[in-house]
């Protein structure tokens, strides 16, 4: 039973405060592929990945938020972070809209996991001639 508490207090962190899907960014990934990057390396609890593609100042306590509860779970129970991390791992991110605000973009998604479903939307903007993840907010 504890393992299944632990499964679900990941998926919980997961789906509100994730966003995310490839592996490798370029300075010519749109934003919408930085989003979907920086998802799955929170994911797979890359967190070195994450911090890369974010601004490490304003999504501190987003990445503190969830390295706890990867670090609470791992103590806990490393195969059912292996289990959660599975579930996650598959999980849907639907893009539904990208509008522009001023020099940065508003990326809209839908993050869907085991049958769990978050609206969010991404602020990410320009640096260094990449776009990096400034913010992420639930939609309402």
């Amino acid at each position: 039973m504890r393992k299944l508490g632990n499964i679900l207090l990941l998926m919980t962190a997961f789906i509100l405060h994730a966003c995310g899907g490839r592996t490798a960014q370029t300075k010519q990934d749109p934003p919408e592929a930085v989003v979907e990057a920086f998802n799955r390396a929170i994911t797979a609890g890359d967190f070195g990945k994450a911090e890369s593609l974010c601004d490490k100042t304003l999504m501190k306590d987003f990445l503190d938020n969830y390295k706890e509860a990867w670090e609470v779970i791992s103590a806990e129970d490393s195969s059912a972070l292996a289990i959660a991390s599975s579930i996650l791992s598959e999980a849907i991110l639907d893009i539904t809209d990208i509008r522009k605000a001023d020099d940065k973009r508003i990326v809209c998604y839908t993050l869907e996991a085991d049958g769990h479903r978050k609206e969010r939307s991404a602020t990410v903007r320009k640096e260094d001639e990449r776009w990096i993840v400034e913010r992420i907010t639930d939609r309402i």
